[in-house]
């Protein structure tokens, strides 16, 4: 996809809106002609060009939507619902003029949710409703419907570039203009064999017709519907068209081609998805005879399922979309196995085994995997499982052989990791001498074939076995949605299929979210006895913050936990390279064998970060997902803040002024005398606004202007209470990136600055900065965890923390700025 801001697809907009809607053929061409490049680079522009204004017609041509939907007006009737809330249902009544991007300036502060996207915005406005709305709405200020009712009409129309939403009419019947008759018009455009997406047919309609929905008439919805349509989502069909069994279809053609699956593989897993819906939705005395109805109809449409990727496939979608129950699994494994193909019959033990899983049943599980491969030798599925239970065990040579038997095997996670555990034979003993350990007994007997690790080392084994249990099915879902968090502030395109290998996102789904609890429940039988101990000792460990005092490169190193106090010697490799004396970060320090170890991550902290990450610890119960966001926060862009730690915004509005002397008069009464009418609002020597009245214009007007939207939201409640008269006439809202950005487009560079050696200058500097020093050490700092800097210099638990912080400051005394001596002698130190 191209970028917006990219000249030629600026040209490129504007030749469709000067043209109309094109074809990517004639659009490449003409952008040909204008002199933007040769035929082939613009005929692949034209095709992935990415812009929010841009739009597809039904036809295939390409439309430059500012332009076609000028003047358009849409309407929707009101709720009850969407009036308590502020947000409007917009399927499909508005969809076709739902703002081009939220933080477009013709959205018009228009803002678009989506269900799953925005479920924390639903239930801050009280919808208690999950499905409501199915689709798309439009945001709204809370209290702008208020003064409607229920069956009254709002109207959204592109009105001047801008989208603007106007109340219409409040009877039922309101409707200010003829209803237009769409029927013929549809009936070229929509399909009778299958849906249509609902924007590019509507958009189509209005291209073809420069004066349709011009005036504002009765919802599109109603519309539709009078035509023999019908939506869903984002698409439309004829009245009657099933978009379920559509859906359904679409979403196996995806898990098909996802899975590799022949056409037989995919219907096998349509017929299994059949047998458990009639195992799940059937009354029991009605079961047995639907169930035999399904044998019946489709016996051989099951054989497909002997393939491990079709079985794959139909357990996945059983479990995760279908949300299919264990025991419905353990009951449609069994059927399969006595009543379905014989070819099948490893499957049908393999999903036995699945379901067993699932529910904990180790020992059942592993029973189904034997006889799956007892029936099949080679089936994957079963024998990928059985070397993780030989892993779980300590046994390599038998984990690897089992792996060796399934294709790729090699390619699993802990194949490398096993091949460090497997023994290492004594060609210098025969098989009858005295074993090399001492015992004193056969080397046959004793070691030959086997390998003795100390605990040390096999606490990574340990981990990987947890980890790998941690990638289940049943934990995939948490998995997804911290890897989400965790990818946020990449815009990698492959930043959220790297996140899902994180340490961080693993580490979490295994002890916040409590993965390791349910291994060591599970599983803990068929650890060795050591790391089973030692699993437990690992439940008990915390993730904390830590001090690094010492390192020791390639070996080791010393911290100290910030929250307890205690010291450890930890044994770490690759960490120390990078790590020095006085840096801080977050993890789990772990017991392993006689050393302690670091699992899942190190997680870098910022000493401004370190008191409130230390208050989500102590939680009673850390959230997981507020803990990944806030360790994940450090990859955000850097954000330009003001003093009380809000974004910096260049925020101006200008108001038309009914009463010049109550305005004078109550400004001066709020922000102290104006001077020449300019009034600055200023708290502990900083400036948080100014106001300016100028003259010269009828009405005269108010120049409101603040960096921040919080402080501009007080100076527009100052001005509406000191001029109830006034009209806001404009306002604009600009962050500072932005204007950074803008500055450096245009090649702006800042003005020449003063000369700090210039004796007034330097006097003045230093009257400034002393000041600032003095009120500097009283002051909550958040690199102190929000203590005063004379608070620490008397407290000898964070006389440390005050040191470093001081030492951080530039050594070198230079006018106009803060003297680290001065602030020492000052502190006592």
């Amino acid at each position: 996809m191209t970028d917006p801001t990219d000249p030629t697809t600026e040209a490129a907009m504007a030749l469709l809106r000067e043209h109309g809607p094109l074809h990517p053929g004639e659009w490449a061409r003409l952008l040909v002609t204008e002199g933007h490049g040769d035929l082939a680079d613009m005929e692949e522009l034209a095709e992935c060009i990415g812009h929010p204004r841009l739009g597809f017609l039904a036809d295939g041509r390409s439309v430059a939507l500012d332009s076609l939907l000028a003047g358009r007006v849409l309407t929707h009737r009101l709720t009850d619902t969407e009036i308590a809330s502020g947000i409007l249902d917009a399927n499909p009544d508005l969809t076709p003029l739902l703002p081009f991007d939220d933080h477009d300036p013709a959205a018009g502060g228009l803002r678009t949710l989506f269900r799953d996207l925005d479920d924390d915005v639903f239930d801050d406005r009280g919808i208690g409703d999950p499905e409501w709305p199915k689709d798309a709405a439009l945001l709204l200020e809370p209290d702008t419907l208020t003064e409607m009712r229920a069956g009254d009409l709002v109207a959204l129309a592109f009105v001047d570039g801008v989208l603007r939403l106007t109340a219409v009419g409040s009877a039922p019947s309101a409707a200010p203009a003829p209803a237009p008759d769409l029927t013929g018009a549809l009936a070229d455009l929509v399909s009778e064999d299958g849906p249509e997406p609902l924007d590019g047919v509507i958009w189509q309609l209005m291209a073809d017709e420069a004066s349709l929905l011009t005036s504002p008439t009765i919802p599109l919805g109603d519309l539709l519907t009078a035509a023999g349509y019908v939506c869903d989502g984002d698409f439309i069909a004829v009245a009657g068209f099933d978009f379920a069994a559509h859906r359904g279809q679409s979403h196996l053609a995806m898990v098909a081609a996802a899975h590799h699956l022949t056409d037989d593989e995919t219907d096998a897993v349509t017929a299994f998805l059949a047998l458990i819906g009639v195992l799940e939705r059937t009354p029991d005395d009605e079961r047995e005879r639907a169930v035999d109805a399904i044998l019946a109809s489709m016996f051989d449409r099951f054989a497909g399922l002997a393939h491990p990727n079709a079985a794959r496939a139909a357990f996945g979608e059983a479990y995760a979309t279908c949300r299919a129950g264990t025991d419905t699994l353990r009951s449609a494994a069994a059927v399969l196995r006595d009543r379905g193909p014989r070819r099948i019959a490893p499957t049908a033990h393999w999903l036995a085994g699945k379901a067993a899983e699932l529910d904990g049943l180790t020992t059942e599980a592993e029973r189904h995997y034997e006889r799956a491969v007892s029936v099949d030798p080679n089936w994957d599925g079963a024998l990928a499982a059985l070397a993780r239970f030989a892993s779980d065990r300590g046994d390599a040579v038998r984990a690897i052989g089992l792996l060796d038997r399934v294709p790729g095997g090699y390619d699993e996670p802990m194949y490398t990791l096993l091949q460090s555990f497997l023994p290492v034979d004594r060609p210098d003993l025969g098989r009858n001498d005295r074993c090399w350990c001492g015992s004193g007994r056969k080397y046959k007997v004793c070691h030959l074939g086997k390998a003795e690790h100390p605990l040390e080392q096999r606490a990574g084994w340990l981990y990987q076995k947890a980890a790998s249990f941690a990638q289940g099915i049943a934990w995939r879902p948490l998995l997804f949605s911290l890897a989400q968090i965790r990818s946020a502030h990449d815009d990698d395109p492959f930043a959220l299929y790297h996140a899902l290998d994180d340490p961080l996102v693993a580490d979490v789904v295994l002890f916040e979210c409590g993965a390791f609890a349910r291994f060591v429940a599970e599983r803990g039988d068929l650890l060795p006895e050591d790391e089973l101990l030692l699993a437990h000792q690992w439940l008990l460990a915390e993730r904390s913050v830590h001090e690094v005092e010492a390192v020791r490169p390639g070996k080791g190193m010393t911290l100290r936990d910030v929250r307890t106090g205690d010291r450890l010697e930890v044994t770490e490799r690759s960490a120390t390279t990078q790590l020095r004396a006085g840096d801080f970060f977050c993890a789990r320090v772990v017991p392993a064998g006689s050393s302690m170890q670091i699992f899942g991550g190190i997680e870098p902290i910022a000493p401004s970060q370190r008191g409130r990450l230390i208050e989500l610890l102590d939680a009673d119960a850390t959230d997981p997902a507020e803990l990944v966001e806030f360790l994940s926060a450090r990859f955000a862009p850097p954000q330009l803040v003001t003093t009380d730690g809000h974004p910096l915004v260049a925020c101006r509005a200008v108001f038309e002024v009914s009463d010049t002397a109550g305005v004078r008069r109550r400004l001066s009464r709020r922000f102290g005398a104006a001077d020449k009418d300019r009034w600055t609002w200023t708290e502990q020597g900083s400036v948080l606004g100014v106001l300016n009245l100028v003259p010269g214009t009828d009405p005269w007007v108010l120049e409101v202007e603040a960096n921040s939207e919080p402080r501009f939201q007080s100076l527009l409640d100052a001005v509406g209470a000191a001029d109830p008269g006034g009209r806001l006439r404009e306002q604009t809202r600009t962050p500072a990136a932005e204007l950074v950005a803008q500055a450096e487009e245009k090649g702006v560079r800042p003005h020449e600055p003063v000369d700090p050696e210039d004796p007034e200058i330097a006097a003045v500097l230093d009257e400034h900065i002393r000041g600032y020093e003095q009120r500097w050490l009283d002051e909550t700092i958040p690199a102190l965890d929000g203590h005063t800097p004379r608070a620490c210099a008397a407290d000898p638990t964070r006389r440390d923390e005050l040191i470093r912080l001081l030492d951080s400051f530039p050594q070198q005394e230079r006018p106009g700025a803060m003297s680290a001596h001065r602030l020492r002698e000052a502190l006592g130190l």
